[in-house]
């Protein structure tokens, strides 16, 4: 197997966003949530850092909503106090996710500087559970969140006149920090929020990238690019056909639409219904779910 470093952890500061709205300093106030995607690291210690992808939990397409984003993190949680993230499944040495493990500032704060750069650093508490699962909310450990880059930041905008996407798109965030030419790698995917209702979904692939129609530097480095965005091939954009365990795949760059890569879903990890992103995309209800405000 060929493998190159990629350099994933960039400066905020250096991510330059156009944004469709104003962002006004101290906006969007709110308690915002994150579900926890870990990176491949081997043999971390109890009391070590660990690196993930954070996915902002929940957005809503409310116009007055402060959630009103699409935002993927990378970041490094860091455990403090005297606890530790041992119960976080991090791979190689745990391989799947299964329960929804998120990461919650307990006092509000605004997006909006989140957004801008201006603040880079959370403290809050680790849970095995959120809102949206069928068992109680556990916390595991108390933490400190450095955001290291942004690659996903989207304004969802609730007007009728913005088009459903007519095929199923994915966003893909690498689990291990090395570019592959080959072999086998897994992704974390994102279902690409984009007009309302819509759903907001993570599941979790392998992907073969000796399936893969193109395979050079070039091709690789957009495979792995984080954030990057796929066409999956013969679905409809329709929450019904959103990927599920033991779905075989096949998916395009859109990017590049010469690459095309098969695969297979692992797991879903989380997902729930638009506009709102409170119901569950299976319609059970979680036992304790009494009032969406204090779902983060």
């Amino acid at each position: 197997m060929v493998s190159h470093t990629l350099l994933v952890l960039l400066s905020i500061s250096s991510i330059c966003f156009s944004w469709p709205v104003p962002l006004p300093a101290g906006g969007r106030m709110a308690v915002h949530g994150w579900l926890i995607l870990p990176w491949e690291q081997p043999n971390p210690k109890n009391s070590d850092p660990i690196s993930a992808w954070m996915v902002h939990h929940t957005p809503e397409f409310w116009v007055d909503s402060p959630h009103n984003f699409q935002i993927i993190l990378g970041a490094t949680l860091t455990p403090v106090n005297g606890t530790n993230l041992s119960l976080l499944p991090v791979p190689p040495m745990t391989n799947m996710v299964t329960n929804e493990f998120t990461f919650t500032p307990p006092p509000p704060f605004s997006l909006n500087d989140l957004l801008v750069g201006q603040l880079t650093t959370l403290y809050g508490k680790v849970f095995n559970g959120s809102f949206d699962t069928m068992y109680p909310r556990i916390t595991i450990a108390l933490g400190q969140l450095d955001i290291t880059s942004m690659p996903t930041a989207t304004y969802l905008n609730i007007s009728s006149a913005i088009p459903n996407y007519p095929v199923m798109r994915y966003l893909s965030y690498p689990r291990n920090p090395s570019v592959s030419l080959s072999g086998k790698q897994d992704y974390y995917l994102s279902h690409e929020i984009h007009s309302a209702p819509d759903f907001d979904q993570v599941v979790h692939i392998t992907l073969d990238l000796d399936s893969c129609t193109q395979m050079d530097q070039s091709s690789a480095e957009a495979i792995h690019l984080p954030g990057t965005s796929w066409i999956i091939n013969g679905l409809k954009n329709d929450i019904s056909l959103r990927l599920k365990a033991d779905d075989v795949i096949s998916a395009t760059l859109v990017s590049s639409p010469d690459v095309t890569c098969k695969g297979i879903v692992l797991e879903e990890i989380h997902c729930v219904v638009g506009p709102g992103f409170s119901d569950r995309c299976d319609g059970q209800i979680p036992p304790g779910l009494t009032n969406v405000h204090f779902r983060r």
